[in-house]
């Protein structure tokens, strides 16, 4: 891949290492199991010299869960061959009694604690492989497919029943049950398809602050596993989209149901599933126009809680239903004047709304005094007590102590560093809020079952990551080694420098972080990229350690100065996790906020940085990134040289999910925030040298792709369109590595002084 991408073979080396950095930042991350009394295990050493310890939060005592030498004798015996490296053969396990169970080379087996002997467990035979009747075929889960407002959908696994016998999914747009014992399945509904189907809980993948990708799981069954909460999802008014598969030997044209600005969504159906009598019961409130998020079921099963959000985010209203008659009734409503929720959180599982496991009030987050604070009511809907207050906002609810009578969430509570996490805590009744963990940086957290302790790993974008445990009042048991990334100071890596200047108001301060340059040298100049996100969805700059593991697509802020660039990531205003104040500089105001914020940032970042050369930036993002990359482009054309627009999104008449951020579908209130922030009729003023990158199959941005490069080609602006075949709005694989080498060769070539120092012929490797 790197061949085609300028740079001496030290700087395409370190960049296509880079590409996989979490690779090279060896430990750091203890990852807690927690034990039933509190304490809980966890592995160092892997894989070379695996082993399990246990710590005790308590006393700070650690020890070996398992004797080494003595379980690899009698497993060495039992194999009748030596075991590789030198620690335990496994990294993971079952309790059951005394017995341990655990897999290693694909098979199960048994340890019994008292005399550490080993047995093989049964393997599924011929017949069972043959015929998909193994015990781990039957019992699944299965994945299945749910309904999703927009063109993709997410496979999720079935959800267990209490007492793991049963799982819920869907098949052919119908609720089924599958048997864990022998495999069966039956279906609870029969009415359901494509268009009006049923839907059920699953895990919802999502964005935690500090960039970390969360799972946020509810479970529909009731506590008893009699009921399951349940929704259909109408389709039947949503207009239809197409889009062509080419791969194939003929066209395939696949109708898909997506709603444009101002089109019908789906609305969903909230219904109660009597599971022995196989009865749907309608909850009945009304959904048009709505999104709705399940809650989920009082701790005795009495009532279940559910979230209608309106469509313009402007309302959020919490529901209670009966668990046995599913009747309704509305406990508490906020409306707001602009939106008081962000659409892509509901679809990820965060509510903004905890309920408490014994029916007595939930945690209300609102900003109506212009910071994200939670508000303690109870069930009929009157405030007991503002719980959190100050100028910093809460992140995320992690879990209420009714016993101990505490609320622990994560919360940017240093004023003076608003993207840092921290963990808090404050009293159920009210009273001052302790920060627990006490040193800068973003802190992820496992917390403890109990309550009684937790791990909270720290980062800071030059800091490794290092985790420690903490009893519940922040006092310190125990540290680990931080992060090894000898590996990375290998490869000449400067740590990367965070930073604060004024946005385009003079006034506000905005925060990023800059990616230096392997072995740098302040007496160089060298060329800068910006990337850009700038939609009100997310933090975009990684505030903690970036050294993401997966995808190489989301390592390029680390990987691209290998090659010799200065990296900048900033927020503007109107990206979340601040203020009321600066997340609403977006509302009906998409473009040029954002715009004037990076361009007025980099400027000042130049004037006491000569290392940067201002006459050599370029700019790149994806999605809403992809639109805001081209505006500025169009607005700042004295900064921006060359810019990269991935799967962009140019125009918000052309997607519902604008809505929120303009008031609403489109309409004489908004009309001149929507026409501003279209830019097809604004192709001929486009200066620069532009790239734009999108997936054939990915609904809006494939068609917003087309039409501006059409607008282009007719005001005659040289550009480059590179198309991926059949992707969606996430590159597989090989195409990702496809883009990357385009996204490096576009820059290479209009920001890179080719001299021919480098060694090469001038080309990009374009195709």
């Amino acid at each position: 891949m790197v061949k085609t991408i300028l740079g001496t073979p030290d700087e395409l080396k370190g960049f296509e290492k880079f590409l996989d950095i979490g690779s090279l930042v060896k430990g750091g991350r203890v990852a807690a199991n927690w034990l039933s009394d509190g304490r809980f295990w966890f592995v160092e050493g892997a894989p070379d010299n695996s082993s399990i310890k246990v710590l005790d939060p308590a006393s700070g005592d650690i020890e070996d869960m398992f004797d080494v030498p003595r379980l690899r004798h009698a497993f060495t015996e039992l194999l009748g061959h030596s075991l590789p490296y030198s620690g335990l053969p496994f990294d993971a396990f079952q309790s059951s009694g005394d017995n341990v169970l655990f897999m290693f080379d694909g098979d199960n087996y048994r340890l019994s604690m008292t005399d550490y002997s080993i047995q093989a467990e049964p393997t599924p035979n011929q017949m069972e492989q043959i015929f998909g009747r193994s015990p781990q075929q039957l019992a699944g889960p299965r994945s299945f497919v749910r309904p999703s407002y927009h063109s993709e959908s997410l496979a999720v696994p079935e959800m267990p029943s209490p007492d793991s016998s049963r799982l819920v999914g869907l098949e052919d747009f119908n609720l089924v049950i599958h048997y864990t014992e022998d495999g069966r399945t039956e279906n609870l509904t029969n009415d359901g398809n494509k268009e009006y189907g049923w839907d059920v809980e699953s895990v919802r993948l999502g964005q935690a602050a500090g960039g970390s990708i969360v799972q946020r799981t509810t479970s529909p069954w009731s506590p008893d596993g009699l009921r399951i909460f349940a929704t259909k999802f109408d389709q039947r008014q949503v207009p239809i989209q197409t889009r062509t598969h080419l791969l194939k030997r003929y066209d395939e044209v696949e109708e898909v149901r997506v709603a444009r600005t101002g089109d019908p969504i789906p609305t969903v159906e909230p219904y109660l599933i009597d599971v022995l009598q196989r009865k749907a019961i309608r909850i009945d409130v009304p959904t048009e126009n709505c999104f709705l998020l399940f809650i989920g079921w009082q701790a005795d099963g009495r009532n279940l809680y559910f979230m209608l959000y309106s469509r313009d985010m402007h309302e959020a209203v919490l529901y209670v239903a009966d668990g046995q008659s599913g009747a309704v009734r509305l406990i508490y409503r906020e409306r707001g004047d602009t939106y008081i929720r962000i659409q892509h959180q509901i679809i990820w599982g965060r509510a903004g709304c905890t309920v408490l496991a014994d029916g007595s009030g939930f945690l209300w987050e609102s900003e109506a005094n212009g910071w994200n604070h939670l508000y303690h009511y109870d069930m009929d809907g009157q405030l007991q007590e503002q719980l959190t207050s100050g100028n910093w906002p809460v992140l995320d609810v992690l879990s209420v102590d009714l016993a101990g009578g505490y609320v622990y969430f994560t919360a940017h509570h240093d004023e003076e560093r608003p993207y840092d996490v921290h963990l808090c805590r404050v009293p159920l009744t009210g009273g001052d809020t302790e920060r627990l963990t006490p040193d800068p940086g973003v802190h992820e957290i496992q917390l403890a079952p109990d309550f009684g302790s937790f791990v909270a790993t720290r980062s800071l974008p030059h800091l490794p990551p290092q985790s420690e445990v903490r009893r519940n009042n922040g006092d310190l048991v125990h540290s680990f080694s931080p992060a090894d990334i000898s590996n990375l100071t290998e490869l000449g890596w400067t740590p990367p420098e965070q930073f604060t200047v004024k946005a385009a108001d003079g006034v506000t301060d905005l925060w990023g972080v800059i990616f230096k340059p392997p072995h740098f040298d302040p007496a160089k100049s060298y060329p800068v990229i910006e990337g850009i996100y700038g939609g009100p969805q997310i933090v975009n700059t990684p505030h903690n350690f970036h050294a993401p593991a997966g995808s190489p697509f989301f390592a390029l802020h680390s990987a691209i100065p290998q090659l010799g660039y200065v990296v900048v990531v900033l927020d503007a205003r109107g990206t979340p996790e601040r203020s009321k104040a600066f997340q609403d500089a977006s509302y009906k105001e998409w473009r040029r906020h954002v715009g004037n914020d990076h361009a007025c940032a980099l400027k000042n970042l130049g004037v006491d940085r000569p290392w940067m050369d201002m006459d050599r930036v370029g700019i790149w993002g994806h999605s809403w990134g992809g639109y805001h990359t081209f505006a500025c482009m169009l607005d700042h054309s004295d900064v921006y040289r060359a810019g990269v627009a991935s799967a962009p999104g140019f125009a918000p008449y052309d997607y519902f999910i604008y809505e929120p951020y303009f008031g609403g579908a489109p309409n004489p209130d908004n009309a001149a925030a929507y026409e501003d922030a279209s830019l097809f009729g604004e192709a001929p003023n486009l200066k620069g040298d532009l790239m734009i990158v999108a997936g054939s199959s990915d609904m809006c941005p494939w068609q917003n792709a087309t039409k501006m490069t059409n607008a282009l080609l007719k005001a005659g602006i040289d550009h480059e369109f590179v198309m991926l075949p059949d992707e969606i709005h996430g590159y597989g694989a090989k195409h990702e590595a496809y883009f990357i080498k385009k996204l490096m060769g576009h820059f290479d070539r209009y920001l890179k002084q080719d001299d021919g120092s480098d060694g090469s012929d001038g080309s990009d490797g374009s195709e």
